[in-house]
């Protein structure tokens, strides 16, 4: 067994963009990875062979065989599409480690002898850094297989968790971003930043690369939390109109993290779309992490190859931003107005704008039919509609609805409404929308509410 060890901020001081002052030496690395634009994450561990999107945390190492592992096919499929970085999955929430990591043997070095010496997490390294690829990594400080988890945190486990950390950023040349998830966030049994601070670790790495990116899916638009905010696009947050947080949004060409036995026929999510949202995500200061994920064998799917190939064929990345923005709220612009809230201290009719999956707007109990009415101020042009709707599918059905000469004109019905509810419509200009309820199972909950226009 091996032994088991028991052993800044970078804060946003931004010039106006109205200005066009140079950015300071302090934002630089920012702005630098905000004109990386566009990149691949990639899911590819133990749940690409256990058919899993959270795999068990105690399969037999062995399960693990990649067989024609190929990291320079995954590079040139991302190079292909117009890509500029990538994030690489190097331990998922079950805790199995793609590197030799000293602190446990839940690693590749534990696989069967044909895959125990090798470092899978070099091999992505080395083969995105030579097709010109910027290098970031992601890793799950919940880890279910070590205990490292809420209401289980203590000094040994911190410095478990550190000792990888600092393994994954010795070893591998410069880190341009650590995204780490399960901590703070709203899915899940990780720590809580309560009890792991958010300081601890993000001090820990800035003290070994002071230019790595701390990503904190915190599943909060808080830089508190986070120096960029990532964006849960597949439970419903979504960049708002008016986003000034330095940020990443992450959806997937497949229908999961992880890839899946009959991934490799499935029709894959539209060129068209991929564009679109690449070009609306650059334009409010964030990045586009589009996951891409690879078989049983260790190899993109040739349809994933050939969509990727497509999308960059067709796309035009933006001219590199010189300058950052005031950081701002959010719909600081709209008001809401609502036809009734739950009478709860933690309950607000802004829950719903507040890019926060831990608040939520809830009406009266004896509501029968809740609406919800945006403000924006002014008229604003929309043709995208993105909503987290609770997890219970509380809200049957529903409509949305613009005020057009005094008159709401209805857009589209939809229900029963999910965690990622989202919804494409004729583009139109309005100062006001309103969601309507229309069919309900219980109290409606709506968790966050945006509006875009692509």
């Amino acid at each position: 067994m091996k032994k088991n060890l028991s052993i800044v901020l970078l804060f946003i001081l931004p010039a106006l963009l109205t200005a066009q002052t140079p950015v300071g030496s302090q934002d630089e690395t920012i702005l630098n990875f905000l004109n990386l634009k566009f990149g691949m994450f990639i899911h590819y561990n133990m749940g690409t062979y256990t058919s899993e999107q959270w795999a068990y945390p105690f399969h037999d190492p062995k399960e693990f065989k990649p067989s024609q592992l190929n990291c320079d096919q995954w590079a040139e499929a991302a190079r292909s599409a117009g890509m500029r970085y990538a994030v690489f999955t190097t331990k998922h929430h079950d805790g199995f480690c793609l590197w030799n990591t000293k602190v446990t043997n839940y690693d590749i070095a534990s696989a069967e002898d044909a895959y125990k010496n090798r470092d899978i997490v070099k091999e992505y390294v080395d083969a995105f850094r030579k097709a010109g690829l910027t290098v970031g990594l992601y890793f799950s400080v919940w880890d279910r297989h070590h205990g490292v988890q809420h209401g289980n945190i203590n000094e040994e486990n911190i410095a478990f968790t550190k000792e990888q950390l600092t393994e994954l950023l010795t070893q591998y040349g410069p880190i341009s971003c650590m995204v780490i998830d399960g901590w703070g966030s709203r899915w899940g049994g990780g720590p809580d930043f309560e009890e792991l601070p958010y300081y601890k670790l993000a001090d820990h790495i800035h003290s070994i690369q002071p230019n790595c990116l701390v990503i904190n899916h915190s599943c909060r638009a808080d830089l508190a939390y986070t120096q960029i905010v990532h964006y849960e696009a597949t439970h419903g947050q979504h960049i708002p109109y008016d986003n000034t947080f330095p940020s990443q949004q992450g959806p997937v060409i497949q229908p999961g993290w992880f890839w899946d036995k009959g991934f490799d026929t499935l029709e894959l999510k539209p060129v068209e779309d991929i564009v679109n949202e690449l070009a609306y995500t650059n334009h409010y200061y964030s990045n586009y992490l589009l996951n891409a994920a690879p078989n049983d064998k260790g190899l993109m799917d040739e349809n994933v190859v050939a969509r990727l190939k497509e999308v960059g064929e067709v796309i035009h990345l933006s001219e590199p931003c010189i300058t950052l923005p005031k950081v701002q709220m959010p719909h600081k612009e709209v008001s809401v107005k609502t036809s009734s809230t739950m009478a709860q201290a933690d309950i607000t009719d802004r829950n719903l704008l507040d890019l926060n999956l831990f608040t939520a707007w809830k009406p009266a109990e004896n509501d029968p039919s809740p609406w919800v009415e945006l403000d924006f101020g002014k008229p604003e042009t929309f043709n995208f509609f993105s909503m987290h709707a609770g997890y219970q599918e509380s809200i049957q059905k529903y409509s949305i609805e613009a005020l057009v000469k005094n008159k709401w004109v209805q857009l589209f019905t939809g229900g029963p409404a999910t965690f990622h509810e989202k919804h494409a419509f004729s583009e139109i200009t309005a100062r006001k929308y309103r969601i309507r309820v229309l069919e309900m199972k219980g109290i409606p909950e709506i968790v966050e509410l945006t509006m875009v226009k692509y």
